[in-house]
């Protein structure tokens, strides 16, 4: 980091960071003749910007992160090379307000350090979204249900945006039953915890695609004892089967409507919307 990062906090623990990109029309303009982009869910397209699984005990200095980035591509292939060179600029951009945001708040901190690929998002305009003003419902990265399995745990959650040529398309939170919406600027970077009591939603844009970027430390979990305990009682082909009925059931319980949150903030609170 070579200059100090411009932020502003919508929320405790939600930091937006500003004018952190060299070029975010450039860099945007570069993703889009990235190729092969995939079907992501039904919110639109995506394509991964490719590098190895990263995996620290503790938060990496700089130079730790940066080394640890290492690629093999043909430097022939344009595709791998635009891919490189801008996969480079998240990483770097990632790590910084990572930091920044972790001196902010020690107690957001992890027992330990993974980062697997960040993905370029497009929300397709004028897409079903999953309901009349929504193209994604409140939830949290960190999946509840899901807390006492052993696997990749989602740490802390960084969404970079890059284009803001469109209408509303805001991020919504709900977070201890108050509600915050921020509408992105363009090159905005924002930070914030993965687990509860952060759900967080977003609302459908029109006008153009919107582009942006997703980017998570995550945390490798063993798995508590009783959960281990359980696999070994009931072998782990039936415990498998519990488990995913019971998460299919504790999601539905958990779930946040986002239309209720819509209703009740034009109802209340218009200045969210």
């Amino acid at each position: 980091m070579t200059k100090p990062l411009e932020f502003i906090t919508i929320y405790p623990k939600i930091n937006v960071y500003r004018n952190v990109f060299n070029d975010v029309d450039d860099f945007l303009e570069k993703a889009k003749k990235l190729h092969p982009w995939e079907q992501w869910y039904t919110f639109g397209n995506m394509i991964s910007l490719g590098e190895d699984f990263l995996k620290f005990e503790k938060f990496p200095t700089r130079d730790e992160f940066i080394n640890s980035r290492n690629w093999q591509i043909d430097e022939s292939n344009l595709n791998q090379k635009i891919n490189k060179e801008l996969c480079k600029e998240v990483g770097e951009i990632f790590y910084d307000v990572t930091s920044h945001f972790l001196s902010m708040h020690p107690d957001t901190s992890l027992p330990n350090y993974t980062k697997q690929a960040a993905s370029i998002n497009k929300y397709i305009e004028g897409s079903d979204g999953i309901s009349e003003n929504y193209s994604m419902n409140y939830h949290t990265d960190f999946v509840q249900p899901e807390k006492e399995m052993p696997g990749n745990k989602f740490g802390i959650t960084t969404t970079f945006y890059l284009n803001d040529n469109y209408e509303n398309g805001e991020i919504c939170f709900t977070v201890n039953n108050e509600f915050i919406s921020h509408k992105p600027k363009k090159g905005d970077v924002i930070v914030f915890p993965s687990k509860e009591p952060y759900y967080h939603g977003v609302r459908k844009s029109f006008g153009n695609d919107r582009y942006m970027i997703r980017c998570f430390w995550q945390f490798e979990y063993d798995g508590s004892k009783e959960w281990l305990d359980n696999e070994k009682k009931y072998g782990k082909e039936l415990w498998s089967k519990m488990e995913e009925d019971r998460i299919k059931q504790e999601r539905f319980e958990k779930q946040i409507d986002a239309e209720s949150v819509h209703h009740f903030l034009g109802r209340d609170n218009n200045k969210y919307l």
